[in-house]
């Protein structure tokens, strides 16, 4: 097949990370696949990752020089799939795909992507677009949300990550903890912190990594440093490395009260550390069975992040090692990247138009 991603959003999400880990896996299975998006970081990875990128400007809505221009492409590339996000890459590329009669993909990251207003019906009832959720829990909540998409196809199909086939399980004294969420209110970092102080005050050894930025960073450093936490924890910032830190670790913390999916949850348990995290969202679709007192009710608020690391770090070293490996065994079987490619070609390849027989 020949499938063309396009992304129009401005900021780096999950949805960039999984058309970059999935045209590439799709390549490595012989198709061919270009990446389109804004000029830019997005574009400049894909071009470092090996893969046909190609900068774009979008422009306003339906901007007829941008559908030209994806016309005149898919045609003379013979794209059979376009993959799209929610918005302005619909109403740029998804329409330029319709016109040529091509399987329109539309990626969703999010049950709250789409208003059930007029303008989104319009579009949808027009392009038909097949509808990609990351999880069960996101096509549950899209049909709930915009009850007009119940007739249009709803597949679920977890993203995959790259599993190494031999993490090194390396073992830390203390043992470390890593979160690497966005610094932003909706991953409820402070309630992690408030557990890590509980754990700190009740003598429990431990040192703590958390990765990333975002709108809420020198709030949480504040709190961190009133709760006394300055010895105990590692703000990195913005990291290009998160495969590097996570190595560091030995247990992963996802303190969102609502995830989609947590493609972060994923990766950690593929670099073979033990998880932590709340039962909330599509969380539980990926959750290994051997880890199920790590699982934590939402309603349980920082408590519950406690218990779980407590429990976790309060194991024996070969007790915590064995966890940490049915977390990666369970990654392997479950979202390793090359399956799940896989499974997207085999499910895009069932709308393409059958060969004509002479």
């Amino acid at each position: 097949m020949r499938i063309a991603f396009v992304n129009a959003t401005r900021k780096w999400g999950g949805v960039k990370t999984w058309c970059l880990d999935m045209a590439s896996a799709l390549e490595a299975q012989g198709h061919a696949a270009w990446i389109f998006g804004r000029r830019g970081e997005f574009v400049a990875k894909a071009s470092r990752l090996g893969l046909r990128a190609r900068g774009v400007w979008f422009g306003f809505d339906f901007n007829p020089f941008c559908v030209f221009y994806f016309l005149y492409f898919f045609l003379t590339r013979r794209v059979d799939v376009v993959v799209v996000n929610v918005a302005k890459d619909l109403r740029t590329a998804g329409l330029a795909a319709r016109l040529l009669g091509r399987q329109i993909v539309q990626h969703v990251g999010s049950g709250g992507d789409f208003d059930d207003i007029r303008m989104v019906r319009l579009v949808q009832r027009l392009l038909r677009p097949r509808l990609l959720c990351c999880s069960d829990y996101v096509r549950e909540r899209i049909l709930i949300h915009v009850p007009s998409m119940r007739g249009q196809e709803v597949h679920a199909l977890h993203p995959g990550v790259r599993v190494p086939e031999s993490p090194s399980f390396a073992a830390h004294t203390p043992p470390v903890v890593i979160a690497t969420s966005q610094l932003n209110a909706d991953k409820h970092h402070a309630d992690l912190l408030l557990a890590l102080a509980r754990l700190k005050a009740a003598g429990v050894p431990f040192r703590a990594v958390i990765a990333g930025t975002g709108s809420l960073a020198a709030e949480l450093k504040a709190q961190a440093t009133a709760l006394g936490l300055d010895d105990r924890l590692e703000w990195t910032g913005f990291t290009v490395d998160v495969q590097g830190v996570l190595r560091g670790g030995d247990v992963f913390v996802l303190p969102t009260l609502v995830e989609p999916l947590g493609i972060a949850l994923e990766e950690a348990m593929a670099a073979g550390l033990a998880p932590v995290a709340r039962a909330a969202g599509g969380v539980p679709e990926i959750w290994p069975e051997a880890c199920r007192a790590y699982l934590t009710p939402p309603a349980d608020g920082p408590e519950g992040l406690e218990k779980a690391l407590r429990l976790l770090l309060a194991l024996p070293w070969e007790e915590r090692q064995a966890v940490r490996r049915a977390a990666w065994e369970h990654a392997r079987a479950r979202f390793n990247l090359p399956d799940q490619a896989a499974r997207f070609a085999r499910w895009m390849a069932q709308a393409l138009p059958r060969p004509k027989h002479s």
